[in-house]
């Protein structure tokens, strides 16, 4: 059964964000990227994460790549066969498939973006 694996926010200063939920929240800095502004995820320790996402400058935002609900999956394959027989389409190109992660993207019947994911490790670990 697939369960939440994370949901990712824009933040305007990621650092400053991920530093408040570690510190009220007692959440975990399992990965973070580089740059000015780098995206993290945080552990809670239960199974749960949050993403947080470098908010684009500009006007324009492309809220695609935020605000989606992750879910693990062990069979990714499995869960987009399904996905696609209801007549959902897949996103092609957020479609990856190799050793270390296996995943998707696709809008949900409320046109809320969904996640299915599987990782070699997993962020909690």
């Amino acid at each position: 059964m697939p369960r939440i694996e994370h949901f990712a926010i824009y933040a305007d200063d990621t650092r400053a964000l991920a530093q408040f939920y570690v510190e009220v929240l007692a959440m975990r800095v399992v990965k973070q990227g580089t740059g000015d502004n780098p995206g993290y995820f945080l552990a809670d320790g239960h199974g749960g994460a949050i993403e947080i996402i470098g908010r684009p400058a500009g006007a324009s935002v492309n809220q695609r790549w935020v605000c989606h609900l992750a879910f693990w999956s062990d069979d990714v394959a499995v869960l987009e066969q399904r996905v696609t027989a209801l007549g959902f389409v897949i996103e092609g190109e957020t479609r990856v498939d190799d050793e270390g992660l296996k995943t998707f993207f696709f809008s949900d019947p409320a046109g809320n973006r969904c996640q299915i994911v599987w990782r070699r490790e997993p962020l909690e670990s």
